[in-house]
């Protein structure tokens, strides 16, 4: 001890060490603070010694009384060695000094057993805190028991899941943590400090909740951190916040491998039913959809002839959202919104708009307050029909990564179902009389499923998105319906939008949208997405056929005999039952008788006598074809009535076109004359093709509202030998008919010459488009049409 009153003294390697003893706690919190808040520390960590007095060293002839002074075990210290002190007193791990660093820098070992702690302040104004001992007194025999820490290992060799990332390990470990009780959380510090000092250079007791997961991700690997959090909370006797974490850490897993599994499924997109198996990027070929917050907007009722009023289907202002928009957060917690209905006719693009909304969130663009997204198309829930089976159960089979959780339940975000295409179901839903389910783990009737789902019987905080044609929808309980979207096809700038993303060159696209803005029906149909990819393929067909400079196809048939396929074909895929084509013959022919007799009465609304005097079930023609729409109208205060519609006026002009024309391919009837008398109906051969294109001019020319003007020019288009090998299979032999183009150029020619009905004449003129001579035919052939006639 004789060396203890000189600077410096030597250890037993011969190096220098200082002999200025700061206490342990002193030493560790000299990293940036100079003190220690005792508020946060409890007087189970630090204690402060009872002052001594200062040396008294005489006049310095005598020697000093040694006699009171004993030897004190320093506490262990909690890192291996603090290399530097600087004038502030901050530390800084050896690892981070260099060579020169720590020659020039004043050393401090601190041995675990060696050292020595002076009982002396330096000075005798200066209180110092020194850790405590377990017995709060010196020990004399082998070194102090250290706290088990258990052993943290990371396998080199195990990979690590892409799902475990810095943000997410952060999240994790701060949530569980909050968990805690205020004692606990100390009691953590204080283990953490204790079993793992190392990583820190201050005891942890004062840092706030985002400082401490900060410190342990900086220090140790994420998967590392995690097990060291884990191993804590177990010795502390918290396994339920163990289970937590873990199964944290389990959920994020499975929510990574169902993005993947739903950008597998919906990143690409097949558009149309000619070019199958050619699939295309869904965002190189989206563009938003005009979509409103009122599902009950009716039909599309511009025209370019008709006048037709505007149906009563509801009086509230409508607001226009985008897809981004739909279960918006502030929808969902300010106004208790969490069932969705969103319906529009077929074609419309309600399935673009799913897609698009499943895409945002797997590719975390959007939605992220959604934790899990389920989508159950309704095509692939009838598969399952006969089983006996759990929503648990549904979302495993469709989806195998769910199958390492347990239940879907979570207070980490919302758990979403998008079910798309509720008039797809096979199985009726029966909301009064269908028994309540309420346990999502336990198996039932598939429509018992479906319908406590619908209800809000099964996992009531989840979010709930149905997706339905409008006959579908309206029959869904209103109190199980917080909001109707109705998506309603495109608007005239995203027409243009959609035109200028299929062409990729900026010249033939500005062509395509010259030409459908100088055709107005063409133009009006462009707002089903559909509709537009029916003209995109015969475009780009032209294009490639004739080459960039083809003047373009004027006709309207072509393009609606089209859609009328794709319609057809869409009806087979959604599992309804298939019918031969001489039933789907019968069933044109019934639908258009209807249209025919509507049209000529200029009426859209379809009457219940009127459906059974034709023949056509309702859920046929509005459900599964597609080709109606039934809507809600307001007919007095506080009443309301369901009615049909076709989808668009068009339409209804173009089915017409087809009763009359395939009626006279059947039949050999031209139901455009009036009935002959039986006793003289011997004495005229059956009508020709030129004689039904006759009679439809002279009744087109003699409505007073040009009501059959369009459908004139769906009449002349049907005997195309284009439309013909479309429609091949509706009609009754293989032969296909002579078109009698020129011949019925010819009359109409004359009847524009003749001027009598000048209103007319230019509709005329797109007659003779249809029928693909336009104005420039040769002359002699129209001469000797007329003589002829």
């Amino acid at each position: 001890m004789a060396g203890r009153g000189s600077d410096t003294m030597e250890h037993d390697g011969g190096e220098t060490i200082s002999d200025v003893s700061f206490p342990l706690g002193e030493g560790v919190s000299g990293r940036g603070r100079s003190t220690i808040s005792m508020s946060d520390e409890g007087e189970e960590a630090f204690y402060v010694p009872e002052r001594r007095p200062s040396l008294d060293l005489g006049d310095g002839l005598r020697p000093m009384d040694t006699t009171h002074w004993h030897d004190v075990e320093r506490a262990q210290s909690p890192v291996h060695s603090y290399n530097s002190v600087n004038s502030d007193t901050q530390f800084w791990p050896s690892d981070e000094l260099d060579e020169e660093t720590e020659l020039s820098a004043t050393r401090v070992q601190l041995e675990r057993t060696d050292s020595y702690s002076s009982g002396y302040s330096v000075d005798s104004d200066c209180e110092t805190r020194t850790r405590k001992s377990q017995d709060a007194a010196p020990k004399e025999e082998g070194p102090a028991v250290e706290p088990p820490r258990p052993e943290l290992i990371k396998n080199p060799d195990e990979k690590r899941h892409p799902a475990l990332t810095v943000d997410f390990t952060f999240k994790a470990i701060r949530k569980t943590l909050e968990k805690l009780g205020k004692d606990d959380l100390r009691t953590f510090k204080i283990t953490l400090w204790k079993r793992y000092p190392e990583s820190f250079s201050s005891p942890p007791q004062g840092m706030d909740m985002v400082d401490l997961v900060d410190r342990l991700l900086e220090f140790y690997d994420l998967e590392v951190a995690l097990q060291l959090t884990k191993a804590l909370l177990k010795d502390m006797g918290l396994k339920r916040l163990d289970a937590y974490l873990t199964d944290l850490c389990k959920k994020n897993e499975v929510r990574y491998e169902l993005r993947g599994t739903l950008l597998r499924k919906y990143s690409w997109m097949c558009e149309g039913v000619a070019q199958q198996g050619e699939h295309k990027a869904f965002d190189s070929i989206f563009n938003e959809l005009y979509i409103t917050d009122r599902g009950n907007a009716g039909p599309n009722i511009e025209h370019e002839v008709r006048k037709i009023d505007k149906l009563s289907t509801n009086r509230k202002e409508e607001k226009r959202i985008t897809c981004s928009q739909i279960f918006d957060p502030d929808v969902i917690y300010e106004k208790h919104v969490s069932h969705i209905v969103t319906n529009g006719i077929a074609g419309v693009g309600k399935s673009m708009a799913v897609q698009k909304f499943i895409m945002d969130w797997a590719e975390e663009r959007k939605h992220n307050h959604v934790y899990f997204l389920f989508p159950l198309p309704f095509k692939e829930l009838n598969l399952m029909l006969k089983l006996k089976i759990s929503l648990l159960e549904i979302v495993h089979t469709l989806y195998p990564e769910t199958k390492a959780l347990p239940t879907f339940e979570c207070d980490e975000g919302k758990v979403m179902f998008i079910c798309d295409g509720l008039d797809e179901y096979a199985h009726s839903l029966d909301f009064h009389r269908t028994e309540t389910w309420c346990d999502s783990t336990e198996p039932a009737a598939m429509h018992v499923v479906v319908t406590n789902l619908i209800r809000g019987n099964l996992l009531p905080s989840s979010l709930l998105w149905i997706i339905s044609r409008p006959l579908t929808s309206s029959r869904l309980p209103p109190e199980s319906v917080h909001q109707v979207l109705e998506v309603r096809g495109f608007t005239n700038e995203q027409k243009e939008e959609y035109f200028r993303r299929r062409f990729q060159d900026p010249a033939q696209a500005d062509k395509v949208i010259a030409h459908l803005t100088s055709c107005k029906t063409l133009h009006i149909m462009c707002h089903l997405p559909m509709f537009c990819c029916v003209v995109r393929e015969v475009f780009q067909h032209t294009f490639r056929e004739k080459g960039p400079d083809a003047e373009l196809p004027k006709g309207l048939t072509l393009m609606y005999t089209r859609l009328l396929l794709v319609h057809l074909h869409v009806r087979g895929a959604r599992g309804s039952a298939s019918r031969t084509p001489e039933e789907e013959r019968d069933f044109l022919i019934n639908l258009g008788k209807l249209a025919f007799t509507m049209l000529e009465k200029n009426q859209m609304v379809i009457g219940k006598a009127t459906w059974k005097d034709c023949g056509v079930d309702v859920a046929e023609a509005v459900t599964n074809s597609g080709l109606c729409i039934e809507f809600l109208i307001e007919q007095f205060v506080m009443y309301q009535e369901r009615i049909q519609t076709f989808i668009h006026p068009t339409i209804q002009e173009y089915l017409a076109a087809l009763y009359v024309f395939l009626t006279w391919r059947c039949t050999g009837q031209n139901v455009l004359q009036q009935p002959r008398n039986s006793k003289f109906s011997r004495m005229f051969k059956d009508p020709g093709l030129l004689d039904m294109h006759r009679s439809a001019i002279e009744r087109s020319l003699q409505s007073p509202d040009g009501n059959l003007d369009v459908f004139l020019r769906f009449l002349l288009g049907m005997a195309q030998t284009a439309n013909q090998e479309l429609l091949q299979r509706f009609l009754p032999d293989k032969n296909k008919c002579s078109s009698a183009s020129e011949e019925t150029a010819a009359i109409i020619r004359k009847k524009i010459k003749e001027n009598h009905y000048p209103d007319r004449n230019a509709n005329l003129q797109c007659c003779l488009d249809e029928l693909g001579v336009g104005a420039e035919a040769p002359r002699r052939s129209r001469s000797n049409s007329v003589k002829n006639q």
